[in-house]
């Protein structure tokens, strides 16, 4: 007895470990799903085997028994599964089939529970507690409901083992021993033993343990169940957006996916059996099966109207060419029709405001082509005057250079009757102002702009012509660093007589021993808005007690109000010679 309880608690913690690994396999299939739904069942039954071969007393056997009250549920399990690895998809699709399955089961398992009918008392064999069926009805109807499940069941998976080859054949066999192993012991141990008076314990969980087991090890060591090609075409004809009509060698429906049902109105009953006309009344069956079409406008008659299909058909043959059937496929174009109508009328609609539009653009066009004739006529009365605006600007700017330099070049030859040290220094330093304003003029009649320069450029040009005119020797170096702007006339005139004044008094007063260095930077700051002018020299430098905004000299005076006139600042720092920095804006109208 205590052998028997051992098994039976072996079998049971077996059947909840199989349960899970067949769930965790592949918990999305639902083969998967109802054999470890199975597997805890047996395992839950095996348990109350293991309760009654350990309990001592009737009473607590016939708990135990009675605990195992919804047995008769095995077969509606054995018909599921034998449903699910036999691909009977369409028979599973309909709900009547699991009420068909599972109600007489659920029906008999609570007679069983509330009355004696079934399971009348129990029994002591050698081996443990037995239950003593009753004489009744209802465990006779009980017995016939399991059997004919069971051997459905049998004649299912053998008849899908027969037909199978390659994968599905594997995937058949370990479904064949899982189902025929506990059918053949059930047989032998409930009803053949028991008829023949040979009191034998019920081995049948162990069995239908073990048959789970096959199966178990088929999807451990096989990966079953594999995807097989009949899977694949049965979900991809159910759910396909196209409608599928498969008519046989007699020119009638067969076979009708969910799109063909939804798009014609009519229930599947309706449609199998039905000739082609029945819904396609504009295709002509002989042409149909003589020749495949494709993109075949035509109509679908539903129940309720006719609707604009685009169909194509494939002629199904043996290998002799004898034809088996017709395969037709489409599609529902009844909105691309409704587009199709509501593009014509809006093409109508724009072809008559094209027209229209058309009748007012050449009325328009022909009043742009004189507005355009007189545009052009004023454009080049226009440019004409540009041009000899042009030419006067640069004439004007030749002009005052011109006669800058003759201011310059009459003070030169004044300063030849000048006896006077210090006079003569006034006429040549008006003589350098004169030409510094020359030498921007003569850069505005050269660039094409006329009236902004290259200022670095100018500064170069200036600084240099004022190294040689003073010819202080080769120990004065001049450096220059000088970044490439462009100034507008009014910010340039004043900007050169500054550098003129200030480049001459270094020139003039710093280098009393013939030695030094003039250095001048010149660059744009805050991105262009902004200008610095800096010039240094290492000379003598200005005295610490003179403020060069207040002294005599004209030249520094010219330099403060010429900065004023830029509206900018001017600095001196004397701690290491002289440096002048001047920061300024160029006025906006300027630019």
């Amino acid at each position: 007895m205590l052998l028997f309880s051992i098994i039976s608690l072996i079998i049971s913690v077996s059947c909840l470990f199989m349960g899970n690994f067949i769930y965790y396999r592949n918990p999305h299939n639902q083969l998967n799903q109802v054999l470890a739904l199975f597997s805890l069942f047996i395992g839950y039954l095996a348990f109350t085997d293991f309760g009654g071969t350990y309990v001592t007393t009737p009473e607590q056997a016939y708990w135990w028994i009675k605990a195992a009250f919804p047995w008769m549920f095995t077969a509606s399990f054995f018909i599921h599964l034998a449903l699910l690895s036999t691909e009977k998809f369409n028979i599973l699709s309909r709900k009547i089939t699991y009420i068909i399955i599972y109600l007489p089961s659920a029906i008999l398992a609570i007679i069983n529970l509330t009355t004696p009918s079934i399971t009348q008392g129990v029994q002591m064999g050698y081996w443990g507690w037995t239950y003593i069926p009753a004489d009744s009805v209802a465990y006779s109807l009980t017995l016939l409901w399991t059997l004919s499940l069971a051997f459905i069941s049998a004649i299912l998976v053998l008849n899908y083992y027969l037909k199978s080859l390659g994968i599905k054949r594997q995937q058949a066999k370990y479904i064949f021993l899982g189902v025929y192993l506990p059918l053949i012991s059930g047989v032998l141990t409930e009803f053949i033993l028991p008829f023949m008076s040979l009191p034998a314990p019920s081995i049948l969980n162990l069995l239908m343990a073990l048959g789970i087991g096959f199966i178990a090890y088929g999807i451990w060591k096989f990966k079953l169940p594999q995807l097989t090609s009949s899977m694949i075409s049965d979900r991809i004809l159910s759910t396909m957006s196209n409608f599928l009509f498969l008519l046989d060698e007699e020119r009638k429906i067969i076979h009708v996916n969910f799109k063909a049902i939804e798009l014609s109105g009519y229930r599947e009953s309706e449609l199998l059996g039905q000739p082609l006309d029945f819904v396609f009344p504009h295709i002509n069956r002989s042409d149909s099966y003589s020749k495949s079409l494709e993109n075949l406008e035509t109509f679908l008659n539903s129940k309720q109207r006719e609707i604009p299909v685009l169909a194509s058909t494939s002629i199904i043959k043996t290998a002799k060419h004898d034809v088996l059937g017709l395969v037709l496929v489409g599609s529902d174009i009844s909105q691309l029709k409704e587009a199709e109508k509501e593009r014509d009328r809006y093409r109508e609609h724009l072809e008559e405001l094209v027209e229209e539009r058309t009748k007012e653009l050449e009325k328009t066009n022909r009043k742009l082509k004189k507005e355009i004739i007189a545009h052009e006529k004023a454009e080049e009365e226009l440019k004409d005057s540009l041009d000899e605006k042009e030419i006067l600007v640069k004439e004007i700017h030749h002009r005052v250079k011109n006669n800058l330099m003759i201011i310059s070049s009459l003070l030169n030859l004044q300063s030849h009757y000048i006896t006077d040290e210090k006079s003569l220094n006034i006429f040549k330093e008006s003589q350098n102002r004169a030409k510094s304003m020359a030498l921007i003029h003569e850069r505005l009649y050269r660039t094409d702009s006329m009236r902004r320069i290259d200022f670095d450029d100018y500064i170069h040009t200036l600084a240099t012509d004022l190294f040689h005119i003073y010819r202080l020797g080769p120990g004065i170096n001049l450096t220059l660093d000088l970044e490439s702007v462009k100034l507008d006339v009014n910010s340039a005139i004043p900007l050169g007589l500054i550098v003129n004044e200030l480049v001459t008094n270094s020139l003039k007063y710093a280098f009393p021993d013939g030695k030094g260095e003039l250095s001048i930077k010149f660059r744009s700051l805050n991105r262009g808005d902004e200008f610095e002018l800096v010039i240094s020299d290492n000379g003598v430098g200005f005295p610490q007690d003179l403020d060069f905004r207040k002294v005599d000299s004209l030249g520094l005076q010219l330099v403060c109000n010429l900065t004023n006139q830029l509206n900018g600042t001017i600095d001196l720092d004397n701690t290491h010679g002289t440096m002048f920095t001047i920061r300024f804006k160029e006025s906006k109208y300027a630019k």
